[in-house]
């Protein structure tokens, strides 16, 4: 009977703890759990069902909603806890086995006031809630574990508002998220895995784990299929371009966070793809990316290095116009405020430097395209078909390694309508090895450089054609702005060009050029020697009218009176050898065309050094025609650009009959037969020629009579009798003189047509006379700097003046031209100091005690500016020391009183051309008066310089170089 009782009784517990859990409790809860919501939110709960297992202890909320009047902001079909009891009382802390949230729903709402939702859905809270919230946020925290929490299928959906236009929305139709050991119990590794869908087409997927304490992260994710073109509406009115719905991004990447020791980061095997990037403006497509490809990029820190295996480009096509209006398209992409790009660069310019490592294996640009149009300067470029291939970029600090580059462009074109100029490029290639990029040294070990290139200058009516250019070069060394280079190799290009003005064509091909250690240092260059080899010349001279001749040789006549430039250059250049080199010469302006050949050229020049004194040696030899032979020897001294010395150039067993077209333009006669030995000796010094050259002709016979306006009229058959010997031989000696540098100057024709080749191939000295004088470098000369307000000639530049007078002692026909200058701004601040400080000095003697200086500041300014309070400028230079202790700049404050009262000062343009004229004058004076400099050769510019380069140190006057008048 009491086994009755006791099993009735346990019956009963058991159903009414049954009846409990199951219906009491959660009858009772739920009318609680929508109360407490509803009141600490403003919009309203609903809760469908509460259901409580009581045996099992797992706890759920079904169809949990808060909505207002319009839209549901917050919904969960399921929210269930499975506690564990056992594992709670045994170790002591809140256990839950499960946490499951099924299908919940938030939807997030961003205002046209930019507010969001969400922040609005909480009630405000009254002081006394706020310091429950702080005691408990200070108080130990609860310790839980919950072993497994899973989210699923979670929807988040965000909606931007905004006035007049199309609500922008995300949608994250699908989260699913498991987390497993989530909690504040055990300092163990949590697993975790989360799977989102966003939209239609995105998916990221994230695998991990973390611990909390020290805190360690480690994963995966990988996102793919990501539109940019679906979320630019979010920020429209900074984006000033469309993306098409091609666009696409696809990314996945390992990474590891641990903070047991320091925080060190990895991002590990990153994989980043961006493909068909179409940027539209005004529907117009600007830039096309076929796709950007980072393959293995794996980052360290805190090592501060990033190594990448890969970075490609694939079909890149830009299209970039500047304006009338000088603004780049590109630039217009993004609508930015002025305001924020200032704060942008201020931030920029406040960060301290990070040095990293990058490594990147490889990198590539294939298959692009890229245009250039400006519209307010009329020129276009294309490059069509580019490809770039890098190989082991290596960036650790200052320094800069490449392996090599590769960079090939099929076709480039550039079009200048203002100047009507075309330039086309084509099959161009660039390789470059081993660069080495330091905050001192740069250097390559080798360039290579092939294209062809096509010049069509139709302004000025020339083509250039240069096909097959290759060019290398190796060993270049950059050292604190001095170069050097081991050898040039231009290797048989072909070279043409035609005038049409002056119906002038050259060609050049079969060139090897080979130039040996160059170097340039200190402005001097130097080369140790060159060699070319079989070059290959033809010049051919276009019939003309004669109208146009004449009109060539006035320029020619306006050329040779143009002032000579200064220049700071020297050079020290050794032997070129020339072998085998072939030319030939055709000079269809004649009545009869004319054409030589001289071909086995071979021969050499000696050293060419601007600062020496020893002249060039040159040697050439060759074969004319089919019987003739030549020979050029003498010494040219390069410091004169009109001394060739001691030249003898040598002609022997000519076909006279070869010269019938020139022959027939001078003397009206074919030439039969005959031969002719050239004998010609020239020297010329300081432009002024002294020439004795012996002419031989033999078995001269003339032939029929040519029509020619330059012919002269005399009786020849009867000259050549009478010159003739008994064997047949006119042997003449003809004495030359006269002055280079006169534009009526002349050689007889006879002579003429000779030189005519040999001089153009025999005088080659276009170095100025200045390049070199009294050893020293030219720009010690070039200018003369004065202090600002000032026209006393400094001490730094009395030297300059003194090099300046050798210089005129020994060129009695130079002159130096002097250009008055003044700064428009320095030489006004220094003018107005100057005449502030007279102005002060008087104000000062009027004050009995006290600072005077300060004083008669202080009183000055208030007088100048009424409007502005002493005391109120004197706040802003009250400053802290470094214990904090307030302290008064006195000298600061006195200054910008100083300052401000100075910029005051009135100072004339007139002031200030003043001050130009006479320091004009103080350097006219130390030359001629103290240095006894000829007048006439100290020249002053009527017209004055103004300075207004505000990173200008001096007020400079310029010189230059003209002829003695």
């Amino acid at each position: 009977m009491k086994k009755n009782k006791l099993a009735l009784i346990l019956s009963s517990i058991l159903i009414i703890y049954s009846i409990l859990g199951f219906v009491a409790i959660p009858k009772i809860v739920k009318p609680i759990i929508v109360d407490n919501i509803n009141a600490n939110i403003t919009q309203e709960a609903s809760l469908e069902k509460v259901e409580f297992n009581p045996f099992l202890l797992t706890f759920s909320l079904n169809n949990l909603k808060i909505q207002d009047k319009e839209d549901i902001t917050f919904s969960i079909d399921s929210l269930s806890i499975d506690f564990n009891l056992f594992r709670t009382i045994s170790e002591k802390h809140l256990a839950f086995q499960d946490l499951q949230l099924i299908n919940p729903y938030i939807h997030i709402i961003e205002n046209e006031d930019k507010s969001f939702n969400l922040e609005k859905l909480l009630k405000p809270t009254t002081k006394e809630e706020k310091q429950v919230r702080v005691e408990e946020e200070q108080s130990e925290p609860i310790k839980f574990q919950i072993y497994k929490t899973v989210l699923e299928k979670a929807k988040i959906k965000f909606t931007k508002l905004a006035k007049d236009k199309k609500p922008f929305e995300v949608n994250i139709n699908e989260l699913n998220y498991t987390f497993y050991d989530m909690g504040t119990f055990r300092n163990i590794l949590a697993s975790h895995s989360l799977n989102i869908l966003i939209n239609e087409h995105t998916k990221l997927i994230i695998n991990g784990g973390l611990k909390v304490h020290p805190f360690h992260m480690y994963g995966n994710v990988k996102l793919t299929n990501l539109r940019p073109n679906e979320f630019l509406a979010y920020k429209d009115e900074l984006f000033n371009f469309q993306l098409t719905n091609e666009t696409n991004i696809d990314l996945n990447f390992g990474y590891k966070v641990d903070t047991k020791k320091e925080l060190d980061i990895k991002v590990e095997k990153l994989n980043f793809k961006l493909s068909n990037l179409n940027i539209l403006q005004d529907a117009h497509s600007v830039l096309y990316l076929k796709s950007l490809d980072i393959e293995d990029l794996n980052l360290f820190y805190p090592q501060n290095e990033i190594k990448i295996n890969q970075f490609s480009l694939e079909n890149l096509n830009g299209k970039i116009i500047n304006s009338k209006d000088e603004t780049i398209n590109l630039a217009k992409l993004v609508n930015l405020p002025k305001e924020q790009k200032k704060e942008e660069v201020q931030q920029n310019s406040t960060q301290e430097e990070t040095n990293w490592k990058i490594l990147l294996a490889n990198f590539k640009i294939a298959n692009s395209k890229l245009s250039f149009k400006d519209e307010k300067n009329s020129f276009a470029t294309l490059a069509e078909e580019v490809n770039l291939n890098a190989k082991n970029l290596n960036i650790e600090n200052q320094n800069i390694s490449l392996e090599q580059v590769l960079f090939e462009n099929k076709n480039f074109v550039f079009n200048d309508k203002k100047n009507n100029l075309d330039v086309k490029v084509k099959n161009s290639s660039l390789i470059i090895e081993d660069l080495k990029l330091n905050d001192k040294n740069r250097t390559i070990k080798q360039v290579a450089l092939k294209s062809s290139i096509n010049i069509n200058d139709k302004k000025q009516k020339k083509d250039i054609n240069a096909q097959n250019l290759e060019l290398k070069i190796k060993d270049i060394i950059n050292q604190n702005s001095d170069i050097q280079i081991a050898n040039l190799n231009l290797i048989e290009p072909d070279f043409k060009l035609n005038d049409k003005v002056s119906k002038t064509n050259i060609q050049a091909k079969d060139i090897n050029l080979l130039v040996n250690k160059i170097s340039h240092k200190n402005s001097e260059l130097k080369i140790d020697s060159s060699k070319l080899n079989k070059p290959f010349i033809a010049i051919t001279l276009g019939k003309q009218e004669k109208k146009k001749v004449e009109e060539k040789e006035a320029e020619k006549i306006e050329k040779k009176v143009e002032k000579k430039a200064n220049s700071n250059f020297s050079f020290d250049i050794g032997p070129l050898i020339i072998k085998d080199a072939r030319m030939v010469f055709e000079d269809k302006n004649l009545p009869i065309p004319f054409k030589t050949n001289i071909t086995q050229l071979h021969g050499d020049f000696s050293r060419l050094h601007s600062s020496s004194s020893k002249p060039t040696k040159l040697e050439l030899e060759g074969k004319v025609d089919k019987y003739g032979f030549t020979k050029i020897t003498g010494t040219v001294d390069i410091n004169d650009i009109k001394l060739l010395t001691n030249t003898t150039i040598l002609f022997k067993n000519i076909a006279i009959k070869n010269f019938t077209p020139y022959s027939g333009k001078f003397v009206g006669r074919e030439i039969d037969s005959g031969k002719l030995d050239l004998n010609l000796k020239y020297n010329i010094k300081e432009s002024n020629l002294d020439a004795n050259n012996s002419i031989i002709i033999s078995d001269i016979r003339l032939g029929e009579t040519v029509q020619s306006e330059d012919a002269t009229n005399l009786p020849l058959d009867l000259a050549i009798a009478l010159l003739e010997n008994s064997d047949g031989i006119i042997d003449l000696e003809l004495p030359i003189s006269g002055n280079v540098d006169d534009p009526q100057f002349a050689i007889a024709p006879i002579v003429w047509k000779v030189f005519t080749n040999l001089i153009v191939k025999a005088i080659s000295s276009p170095f100025t006379l200045l390049a070199s004088v009294l050893g020293i470098e030219a720009d010690e000369i070039k200018t003369i700097d004065f202090e600002y307000g000032n026209s006393t000639i400094i001490a730094s530049e009395k030297e300059a003046l003194d090099n300046i007078a050798k210089i005129l002692a020994t060129k009695k026909r130079l002159a130096i031209n002097v250009t008055p200058s003044y700064h428009q701004v320095f030489d006004t601040i220094a003018l107005q100091d100057i005449k502030f400080d007279k102005f002060l000095e008087k104000r000062m003697k009027k004050i009995v005690k006290g600072d005077e200086y300060k004083k008669a500041l202080e009183n000055l300014f208030e007088e100048s500016f009424k409007d502005k309070d002493l005391d109120d400028i004197k706040e802003t230079f009250v400053k802290k020391d470094k214990s904090g202790k307030e302290y008064f700049d006195t000298k600061e404050y006195v200054e910008s009183l100083r300052k401000t009262l100075a910029s005051k000062q009135e100072v004339t343009t007139k002031e200030l051309e003043e001050l130009a004229n006479s320091r004009s004058k103080n350097i006219l004076d130390y030359l001629i008066v103290k240095k006894k400099v000829d007048k006439k050769a100290v020249v002053i510019t009527e017209k004055i310089n103004v300075q207004i380069d505000e990173k200008d140190k001096w007020s400079t006057f310029n010189l230059s170089v003209s002829v003695k008048k």
